[in-house]
């Protein structure tokens, strides 16, 4: 059996540089995410766990670690002048169907800029041109509006409300729209 495409470690889009997760990202994501922690609290469950710049660091060392082996692709979003903007990445790849689903989140002092989208997109067009994929899922907080409209702009349809499949960052069991972009 032929081994699984592996995506590029670094896509560049015409504002942003999308890099895979890395050992030392962590000082950079506990800022990006600490300036964005009153919105991104309860949605994300990792919001609760802010608490230090280890966990932070930790989570990069896995990404990394993820990344070459495969099992899933974060890329940190960096402005050209060195800011963490977001973070996407590509998880749950099933090579067999093939398909996998798309997580995503913008600090909030950079919204409305349209970073999201250009970043989003990248990642989309790799999961289609690299990994092959047949359909992406995203998956939303049913309370999250703005998290769900924006899939929809993306071009992702609703397809159902996956219910308490999760505990928020409140620790609360949660429930998820599901959207899916899917090629045919």
């Amino acid at each position: 059996m032929a081994e699984p495409p592996s995506p590029p470690q670094e896509i560049v889009t015409e504002r942003l540089v999308l890099r895979s997760a890395r050992a030392g990202d962590g000082p950079a994501l506990r800022e990006a995410i600490g300036v964005s922690l009153k919105e991104f609290f309860p949605w994300l469950p990792f919001s609760a766990r802010l608490s230090d710049l280890e966990t932070m660091e930790r989570v990069s060392q896995i990404g990394e670690r993820e990344f070459h082996d495969g099992t899933s692709f974060v890329w940190r979003v960096w402005a050209p002048q060195g800011l963490l903007v977001g973070s996407v990445d590509l998880h749950s790849i099933d090579h067999s169907v093939p398909s996998c689903e798309i997580g995503y989140w913008l600090r909030s002092d950079r919204t409305g800029l349209g970073f999201a989208r250009e970043f989003v997109s990248a990642a989309i067009q790799v999961a289609h041109d690299v990994l092959k994929v047949q359909r992406i899922e995203a998956r939303c907080d049913v309370r999250n509006v703005r998290a769900c409209g924006f899939a929809e702009k993306l071009g992702f349809e609703f397809e159902g409300i996956a219910r308490n499949e999760y505990r928020d960052a409140a620790g609360d069991l949660g429930s998820r729209k599901v959207f899916a972009l899917v090629r045919g």
